[in-house]
C-alpha cells in the first residue's frame, strides 16, 4: 500500500457538521438502490477527507483496485497514482480536500471489471451527493469527468461541457463549478497527463488568485 496520510476532522466530535456527516454515512452504508452494487463497499466516511474542506473533488465511482479495496477515494490504484500527482501540480493538501463520487459503490461490468455508472445508478446516489455538499459546503466543486458533471446537474441545474469548459471558473449553485477530466486511464485518451498537469497548475493559481482577491 501506497503511503498517504487520511487524516480528517475527528468525526466523532459532536459538532452539527460532525453529526450531519455520520447521519449521511449511515444513510450510504445502509443504501441498497442499486442491485449490481449491492455487495460493494459504500466509500464515504473519514477517509473522504475534511468536512471542513474549501475545495470538493467529485470523480465518477470508486475503483475495483483502488477505493473500492481500500475505501478511500482515489486511491490505490493507477488513477489514484495519477491523482496524487495532479494534486502536488495544484499545490493542494489531500489533508485539506474532501473527495467524493458520483457514484458510492463501484460499478462492474459481466467481466468482472470496472464499468461506467448508469444514469439511474448516477440518479439514486445523487442525493448523497447533495447531502456531501450541504455538509462539506466548499467554495469550489471541482468536477472530475462527464459522470461528475452529470450527477452535479441533479443537484444543481448547469448547462457545462466539458470538452468546452474545461479548467474554467463557473458560479454555481452559490459556488464555484469547476469541470476537468477524470485522471483515469481511459480518461488521458481525451486529456493526455501532460495537459492535465497543466490543468491542475492553472487550478491552483484559480483558486490562489479567487482566494486572495477575496
Amino acid at each position: 500500500m501506497e503511503n498517504v496520510t487520511t487524516t480528517t476532522s475527528d468525526v466523532s466530535e459532536e459538532g452539527p457538521r460532525n453529526k450531519a456527516f455520520n447521519a449521511l454515512i449511515a444513510r450510504v452504508q445502509a443504501c441498497r438502490l442499486c442491485p449490481r452494487m449491492d455487495d460493494r463497499l459504500r466509500v464515504l466516511g473519514p477517509a473522504n477527507g475534511n468536512i471542513h474542506a474549501n475545495v470538493l473533488f467529485v470523480a465518477e465511482a470508486p475503483g475495483r483496485l483502488g477505493a473500492d479495496r481500500w475505501a478511500i477515494p482515489l486511491f490505490g490504484d493507477q488513477t489514484g497514482r495519477n491523482f496524487e500527482a495532479l494534486l502536488r501540480e495544484a499545490q493542494l493538501d489531500r489533508n485539506a480536500i474532501f473527495i467524493t463520487n458520483a457514484v458510492l459503490c463501484n460499478p462492474r461490468d459481466a467481466s468482472g471489471l470496472n464499468a461506467t455508472p448508469k444514469r439511474q445508478e448516477v440518479t439514486n446516489c445523487s442525493s448523497h451527493l447533495r447531502g456531501t455538499i450541504a455538509i462539506i459546503r466548499p467554495r469550489y466543486v471541482v468536477a472530475l469527468g462527464k459522470t461528475a458533471l452529470q450527477a452535479l446537474n441533479l443537484v444543481a441545474l448547469h448547462d457545462v461541457q466539458l470538452s468546452r469548459n474545461v479548467g474554467q471558473l463557473i458560479p454555481w449553485h452559490g459556488r464555484w463549478l469547476i469541470p476537468l477530466y477524470h485522471p483515469g486511464p481511459r480518461a488521458l485518451i481525451h486529456r493526455p497527463l501532460a495537459l492535465q498537469r497543466e490543468d491542475y497548475r492553472r487550478l491552483g493559481l484559480l483558486i490562489q488568485s479567487n482566494e486572495d482577491a477575496h
